[in-house]
């Protein structure tokens, strides 16, 4: 009574990551169907998708042209060195003004672009927050490195100390509130 059992491959055949096509796995992009790997597989709330599926999903949400990148610095450019001209001269209250500068900064390149976000625009705007504060820095700069303090010192420094505090809170805030905002 030697019946024979009939053989039941679970595996059909073994599958290859697409990305490495030496990687075996049994697990596919949960959007397009490819199999992926441990290291290509990216969790999204509805499960593993591939780097390509999330790159395309991602890009849906960028609206902005390349005329937004202009109005943003132009806008930016000139706001950054007022701002850096007047912010400093608060003393201790730059620690307050610098986020509140730059979170206006952000709301009004947003709004001049129509309220279309743009990939790279927050680094466009903390660029030019930067370059735009540029002539602000030098001229507070100016009399250490020329000598007409006497002499090189600590104190010197210091008095760099709330302009470049006012610089990086008004940048940060910019930046974050267009990279993470709205």
């Amino acid at each position: 009574m030697n019946e024979a059992q009939p053989s039941i491959n679970l595996m059909e055949s073994e599958t290859y990551c697409v990305n490495h096509p030496s990687v075996p796995t049994g697990l596919r992009c949960n959007k397009c169907g490819n199999p992926i790997c441990v290291k290509c597989a990216v969790r999204t709330p509805v499960g593993y998708r591939c780097r390509s599926c999330v790159k395309n999903q991602q890009a849906v949400f960028y609206t902005a042209t390349s005329m937004d990148y202009v109005v943003a610095a132009v806008i930016t450019l000139p706001l950054a060195a007022i701002g850096q001209f007047i912010g400093p001269m608060l003393g201790f209250f730059a620690l307050f003004a610098g986020p509140i500068v730059g979170g206006l900064v952000a709301q009004l390149v947003y709004r001049a672009n129509g309220k279309r976000r743009g990939q790279y625009t927050w680094l466009v705007v903390g660029a030019c927050m930067i370059i735009g504060a540029l002539p602000a820095l030098a001229v507070s700069a100016l009399p250490m490195l020329l000598g007409m303090s006497g002499e090189f010192s600590l104190y010197g420094l210091l008095g760099l100390a709330w302009p470049l505090a006012y610089l990086a809170l008004a940048v940060g805030s910019a930046v974050a509130w267009l990279r993470f905002g709205k």
